[in-house]
């Protein structure tokens, strides 16, 4: 092949971008995520934002070897967007903008960028305490379930942390974010380590992490879903949405980035759990109990997964490790709220 032809090839990218773009050749278009902040790998996909009008899950493309993650927000929903959809605005790059609508709420949402930091902060940080409760509550009767809630804690935590220095987080860099934070100002970087487990993180870990999480992926994909469930979970609709996580997950592997692949499928983990078991609720018509969510899932005549799978996923820290790590996040957590 020549030269020439070589540099005729589409980038995979472009190729992924204007396969959207033609898709919905009306709508207005922007890339916001990890590619618009300018910190991407290799294997991250196109965060791509659609304009609406009709409610849509989210959705993935693909071209070659990337893929692209749609988002569909209405005008109402971008004009009074949510602190963190706001943050994330205020780093987006319009690609098509026939109605000046993008600019004008990109530009409203870069004039309150440090304000809707500040808010997302706040809130995240409220979460991680909810969490760390019930932590505290289930320690000594559920080490799985305490497990599962320091971790979700411990996400929280970092991205309040992230937040309040004025970064937006991103789940498959959450890691190296709050190590460079930690280099350049105090943070509760070792407290979240240990609240995270992240002494547990090995290749070994990662894969089992990975098969947990794909497991998970492959019942909520092929679960039937009501309209109401749909638009919820429709993202799991797709077999490349474990593509993409399985893209990002064997990258990080093979760049000797283990930690960062632990505490990226930690998080996917978590969100996934919740995820099924907010389908699980629906199912059952069953009002939710946060303090049994692993309890709902897999054990029971009605459980949809293993408690195998939940150890797959690394929620098996004895009692012990989790009230060590939910007691070095509480301290992270005060020091924090005090900086506020």
């Amino acid at each position: 092949m020549s030269e020439s032809e070589t540099r005729s090839e589409p980038d995979p990218n472009t190729q992924t971008i204007l396969s959207v773009m033609k898709t919905y050749p009306t709508n207005e278009v922007a890339i916001i995520g990890c590619h618009a902040a300018k910190m991407s790998r290799k294997n991250c996909e196109y965060d791509l934002l659609v304009v609406s009008k009709d409610p849509t899950p989210m959705k993935f493309v693909r071209a070659g070897d990337s893929y692209a993650e749609i988002v569909f927000k209405n005008e109402s929903e971008l004009r009074d967007a949510d602190p963190e959809l706001a943050a994330s605005l205020a780093r987006a790059v319009a690609l098509r903008d026939n109605a000046l609508l993008l600019g004008g709420t990109i530009a409203t949402c870069e004039r309150r960028f440090e304000e809707n930091c500040g808010t997302a902060a706040e809130s995240r940080l409220a979460s991680s305490l909810k969490a760390l409760g019930r932590v505290d509550a289930l320690a000594g009767q559920d080490p799985a379930e305490a497990d599962f809630w320091l971790t979700s804690a411990a996400i929280d935590f970092a991205e309040s942390e992230v937040y309040s220095s004025l970064v937006v987080p991103s789940p498959s860099h959450l890691f190296g974010q709050m190590k460079r934070l930690s280099k350049s100002k105090p943070t509760g970087f070792e407290e979240w380590a240990e609240a995270s487990a992240f002494s547990l993180a090995s290749r070994t870990s990662c894969e089992n992490r990975l098969d947990g999480v794909a497991i998970v992926y492959d019942i909520l994909e092929t679960t039937e879903l009501d309209s109401v469930m749909s638009l919820r979970l429709g993202r799991y609709r797709s077999e490349d949405a474990i593509a993409v996580v399985r893209a990002k997950a064997e990258e990080l592997l093979s760049n000797m980035e283990t930690i960062e692949c632990f505490s990226f499928l930690g998080i996917e983990g978590v969100k996934t759990i919740l995820d099924l078991y907010a389908l699980q609720c629906h199912r059952l018509r069953m009002e939710p109990d946060y303090s049994n969510v692993l309890g709902v899932l897999a054990s029971g005549k009605d459980r949809i997964i293993s408690e195998e799978i939940l150890r797959g996923l690394g929620f098996v820290r004895k009692t012990e490790m989790v009230r060590a790590g939910a007691d070095a996040l509480r301290s992270a957590i005060s020091t924090l709220a005090r900086k506020m």
